[in-house]
């Protein structure tokens, strides 16, 4: 169970005020006000990719809905502002594409920064801030990217190996060596065609925000591309404080046309472009695109339009030619739960989660041939992060408790009982850095708001991220008196 804030949040903890804190009565409107009653939270938390930083976006204590960018330094212990969102904002508006990605999203409320990128080397980090980019270093120094001309830059990001700069706009991606004039690599094709960008399906339906992915040397970009010509123009009202507006878009509604998706593969300069073979069926969604670790093969994943059956291709970059490399099939009156949890090894291995034996477990996919890790009438909630040179994985699961998922780590070689790493008195998640170094744990109950910490990969915590603990000074304390703990139960269903 999580400690959950707003409205929720007076039903979940028993606890006395700290004897210097008078009680006040609840209201709706200081449930909504700053700051947040849950305590500070940490968003879009991000280890570099070699584990030494922590990035975090962190709302301002007299204004809940705008980021600044902070980072915290293993070696050192301390906490450093990056980038301050309110000394380098312009106020620049929002292109229409990045206010329809920000609502999918959840954050179109949000203020400041909402997004960013590490360099490869962990030494920078990429911030769009008010349609400009800039280059914040770990050592404090921020400046803006020259080279990217004028006009938004939706979803930049850095090249595997940080060479390259690559965003989105006027529909097209464009792409340049770092520092340098920005140009597109992909053809200008009316407003209906789009070249880098997630369609709104991906984005609202499958949980993908983005249509272009570099390669790991940086040689090759897989770019979507689709067509919004198919799909109906409906009439959509739009209802805001200040009046309601109507205005046409197109839509893809069930059972109708939905856009025409295609995949390429081309040089960071847009030569040598190929197309995917995608399969003859064209009204299939583009789930997910990953590469190998060694960049040659492209690993694209085909889901139906009904949802029930997933296959996974194995593509060459260079002439586009795919092949089957496994699929999944839901069961009877059932459907794929589409995931993230899943990696791709450098000895070209697999490990992969499905629910294929009724549970959601994960597997290890090697030569053509399948072994399960995880088992038993429970199931893993998420893999955080895989440490290839001592063959660990780490996962959070409900192995021990269906309402608080722990953290665990397991052999993939030798798969054995998984080790837990986390406390039982807590619903506990996690997420790593890129080579399975470092844990960042989130972590609450009912009777603790959110705490985050970082620990090493035994599960020690190495230190606190955000302890926010229920002292006289925290945002709840006002309003302890009149919490209540939850009552946990079972209730048997009509069917067993």
């Amino acid at each position: 169970m999580r400690f959950l804030a707003a409205a929720l949040l007076p039903l979940l903890i028993a606890a006395a005020p700290p004897p210097s804190v008078p009680q006040k009565e609840l209201t709706i409107e200081r449930v909504f006000d700053s700051p947040s009653l849950s305590g500070p939270v940490p968003r879009s938390a991000k280890l570099s990719p070699d584990g030494r930083y922590l990035a975090v976006l962190r709302n301002r204590a007299n204004d809940l809905q705008r980021y600044d960018l902070w980072a915290f330094d293993r070696q050192r212990s301390n906490w450093v502002m990056l980038v301050d969102s309110e000394k380098l904002g312009t106020g620049q508006a929002l292109s229409e594409a990045e206010k329809m990605q920000r609502e999918r999203k959840g954050i179109v409320s949000l203020k400041g920064i909402v997004t960013y990128d590490w360099s490869a080397d962990g030494k920078s980090i990429l911030v769009p801030l008010d349609g400009v980019l800039y280059l914040a270093g770990v050592d404090g120094s921020v400046r803006a990217v020259k080279g990217t001309g004028k006009g938004e830059t939706l979803n930049p990001v850095l090249s595997e190996t940080g060479k390259y700069l690559s965003f989105l706009r006027d529909n097209r991606l464009w792409v340049a060596p770092l520092g340098t004039p920005v140009k597109p690599v992909t053809p200008a094709q009316g407003k209906l065609v789009h070249w880098g960008e997630a369609e709104f399906i991906a984005q609202e339906e499958l949980g993908r925000y983005t249509g272009y992915w570099w390669s790991p040397k940086d040689n090759r970009i897989a770019v979507e591309r689709f067509d919004e010509t198919p799909v109906d123009v409906l009439t959509r009202a739009a209802i805001g404080a200040a009046g309601t507006t109507t205005y046409q878009q197109r839509y893809p509604a069930a059972g109708r046309p939905n856009v025409d998706v295609s995949l390429y593969v081309l040089d960071p300069n847009g030569g040598h472009k190929v197309q995917v073979d995608l399969g003859r069926n064209r009204d299939i969604y583009l789930a997910r695109v990953d590469w190998a670790q060694d960049g040659k093969r492209l690993f694209v994943q085909r889901l139906n339009r009904a949802q029930t059956e997933l296959d996974v291709l194995a593509v060459d970059p260079v002439t586009g030619k795919s092949k089957l490399l496994f699929s999944e099939k839901a069961g009877p009156a059932h459907w794929i739960n589409l995931s993230d949890d899943y990696k791709f090894l450098d000895d070209g291995s697999l490990i992969w989660w499905s629910e294929r034996d009724g549970y959601g477990h994960l597997y290890r996919f090697a030569d053509g041939k399948w072994s399960q890790l995880t088992s038993g009438p429970w199931v893993v909630k998420s893999l955080a992060g895989v440490d290839q040179h001592s063959h660990r994985l780490f996962f959070t699961g409900t192995k021990d408790d269906a309402l608080a998922g722990q953290v665990y780590a397991l052999d993939y070689l030798n798969p054995a009982v998984p080790q837990r790493l986390t406390d039982l008195a807590f619903s506990n998640d996690a997420s790593m850095d890129k080579k399975g170094q470092t844990l960042l744990v989130s972590r609450s109950s009912p009777s603790q708001p959110p705490q985050v910490y970082l620990a090493d990969e035994n599960g020690k915590r190495l230190t606190w991220v955000e302890e926010n603990a229920l002292t006289a000074n925290h945002a709840y304390a006002p309003y302890l008196p009149a919490h209540r703990l939850p009552a946990f139960g079972t209730i048997k269903a009509a069917d067993g």
